[in-house]
């Protein structure tokens, strides 16, 4: 037995020493090529709106019957094209919350009516938003009623009303 182990052995030694061998000398040949794609950039967007003139108005001593009227410029200095909506918050007096004496507001772009309506009421303004390209803006007429119908309850109350623009981007797209 220990003749066929040694024979084993050398047998196993054998195949571990040729079998690099042989394939050194099959054929493993595959063509390459690399190129080299420089400067790939990506940059992204900047989204700004810009209104003027802000306040958009500051005024005393209103008396039931008055009308402020205001223009406004919305735009859109940014790079790519959005979508903005306008909303109010203030501090809830009377000129707020009373959607019938209180302060009335209407939004026009041209002949074009965005809202029209207790102030209080823009935050719920089912109009579609105004589309803005780049580049472009919007001159929007705002006109603030103080109705003839407003009462002695009314008397020196001050409300500060603020106004934002939100501007959306447009959806992405495939490039």
């Amino acid at each position: 037995m220990c003749k066929w182990k040694r024979f084993f052995l050398i047998a196993c030694s054998l195949f571990f020493l040729l079998f690099p061998l042989w394939l050194i000398y099959e054929t493993n040949a595959l063509f390459t090529d690399e190129v080299t794609v420089p400067d790939n950039i990506a940059t992204t967007a900047t989204l700004d709106i810009v209104v003027s003139p802000s306040p958009i108005f500051n005024v005393s001593n209103l008396v039931p019957g008055d009308r402020i009227e205001r223009v406004i410029t919305v735009q859109n200095v940014g790079t790519v094209p959005f979508t903005y909506f306008i909303r109010a918050y203030s501090n809830n007096t009377l000129l707020w919350t009373d959607v019938s004496s209180g302060l009335q507001l209407t939004i026009t772009k041209g002949a074009e009516t965005y809202f029209d309506g207790p102030i209080s009421q823009i935050n719920t303004n089912p109009n579609p938003d105004f589309l803005l390209n780049s580049g472009a803006s919007d001159t929007l007429q705002f006109t603030i009623l103080f109705p003839v119908t407003a009462d002695n309850s009314f008397q020196n109350i001050s409300e500060t009303i603020t106004f934002t623009f939100h501007a959306i981007q447009l959806p992405g797209t495939s490039r």
